[in-house]
């Protein structure tokens, strides 16, 4: 009987004690999603007044349609984040160490998923520029503008998508090991569709060069002055 009153009055002098922190979490939820709520919609206001929404369009991540969809998306993610903030110290003041770590860790990487995105962002912009210039340069090759274009702009994502991968950390050495290969595997394909595509043309500027020279050794043969020692021209004995 002793010790179960014992234990009754340890537990409820937990429970007591534990209320001034239950309340400090609570407030601490409250003020977080307050807050969070407050800065959702001034980054949503903002990212729209300054053609944010436009800018993504532009560069193919949402369609332009969706007139507000990246500042309602961003805003969403800036709640989220505040929110996780306000959860890791709410989780300190309950003494739960163990989800406040958790947290702490998720608001680390924070950092590098937007890295990520505006790494990839940069890479889809400059891809669609650099594929806009080849499009309308002027000069010879009308019908492959197209093809070298858009195999230019594939190349820029490319590597914009593997460094994206290298600053989310997600297995570094296999992300540098596959990027290695990709650039190797495009460097060959280059060469090798450049060497096949242009063999024809190789052929027929050495077949020229090889008649001009064989032409001009003809007529200085045909020319030189009787007693004159001639020597012999490509391609004669």
């Amino acid at each position: 009987m002793n010790s179960t009153m014992h234990w009754l009055s340890t537990a409820f002098d937990g429970i007591v004690a534990f209320i001034p922190s239950l309340f400090a979490g609570l407030v601490i939820l409250a003020v977080g999603y307050l807050l969070a709520k407050v800065l959702a919609s001034v980054t949503r206001a903002l990212l729209t007044r300054i053609g944010y929404d436009r800018f993504l369009a532009k560069i193919g991540v949402i369609d332009s349609a969706e007139s507000h969809a990246g500042s309602q998306w961003t805003g969403t993610a800036v709640l989220v984040v505040v929110m996780l903030a306000a959860v890791m110290q709410a989780a300190r003041a309950w003494n739960l160490q163990m989800v406040a770590d958790g947290v702490s860790a998720i608001i680390g990487y924070i950092p590098n998923l937007i890295g990520a995105a505006a790494i990839f962002a940069a890479a889809l912009y400059f891809g669609d520029w650099v594929r806009g210039r080849i499009r309308h340069a002027e000069g010879p090759a009308q019908d492959q503008r197209p093809l070298v274009a858009s195999a230019v702009r594939a190349a820029v994502l490319t590597m914009g998508a593997f460094m994206a991968l290298r600053e989310l950390q997600i297995a570094p050495e296999i992300v540098t090991i596959a990027f290695t290969v990709t650039l190797a595997a495009i460097a060959l394909a280059a060469a090798l569709a450049f060497g096949l595509g242009s063999r024809n043309v190789a052929g027929h500027v050495t077949q020229q060069w090889y008649e001009r020279q064989a032409a001009n050794g003809h007529g200085a043969a045909k020319e030189a002055p009787p007693g004159t020692t001639t020597w012999p021209g490509p391609g004669r004995p």
